[in-house]
């Protein structure tokens, strides 16, 4: 079960214990540098992809809405010099934080 971080949260870790934060980086999966957001599944045509930025789907009904919103999460953290969001899988983040309490 992934547990995420998000940007300011890492940058928080990094300032506390760059040791710790060095740790969880080591295990970490990037998932702030992808297309975030909210998939519209109502208007959705049930077909996978990632498709450009489009308003086409509000005159064209042929079209696919498939994003309701999207998320800058890189473009924020590039912006404020943050470490991108990510997720780090529970076990590999409960041995870590185990063998920093000892």
């Amino acid at each position: 079960c992934p547990i995420q971080f998000a940007s300011n949260a890492l940058s928080v870790l990094k300032e506390i214990d760059e040791r710790l934060f060095d740790r969880v980086m080591d295990k970490f999966t990037f998932t702030g540098i992808r297309t975030c957001g909210i998939k519209d599944g109502l208007r959705a045509d049930g077909s996978f992809r990632m498709t450009e930025d489009s308003l086409d789907y509000l005159w064209n009904p042929d079209a696919p809405a498939d994003w309701f919103v999207k998320f800058p999460l890189k473009e924020c953290a590039d912006l404020f010099g943050l470490p991108y969001t990510g997720v780090i899988d529970r076990p590999d983040l409960q041995d870590i934080l185990m063998d920093e309490c000892q």
